[in-house]
């Protein structure tokens, strides 16, 4: 079994910037390159997530309501200027916090959270 911090920067972190790109050109206008800048990645990054071809796992996180509301909050943050870039690592942990107490990352390294608690996401 993978470690949970593993599991995060392979396929959370991209999925949640999948997320927070869409909200930040979609919903609130950015370009890719300021929404990049924001982020601290790369314009071509920006256009691979916009394209799918990164960060091919949100699908479970955009199931969740709970999730998705924390994506929506910190991307309305981010897009009014409100979040510094210090302050956007703080951002990213507290998304991944909610992700763990959902128990979505479970599933993604093969334990269904029904059954036996997973040592790594129950903490």
């Amino acid at each position: 079994m993978k470690p949970f911090c593993e599991i995060v920067v392979s396929s959370i972190l991209p999925a949640v910037r999948v997320l927070i790109t869409k909200e930040l050109v979609q919903t609130y206008g950015l370009s890719q390159t300021k929404a990049a800048s924001i982020l601290g990645i790369t314009q071509p990054a920006i256009s691979q997530y916009s394209k799918e071809l990164r960060g091919l796992r949100v699908q479970p996180l955009q199931t969740n309501k709970k999730v998705m509301n924390a994506i929506k909050k910190v991307s309305a943050e981010i897009a009014s200027g409100n979040v510094k870039s210090v302050q956007l690592h703080e951002k990213f942990c507290e998304i991944c916090e909610k992700i763990r107490k959902e128990k979505i990352v479970c599933r993604m390294h093969g334990i269904s959270p029904d059954a036996a608690p997973c040592d790594f996401c129950f903490r």
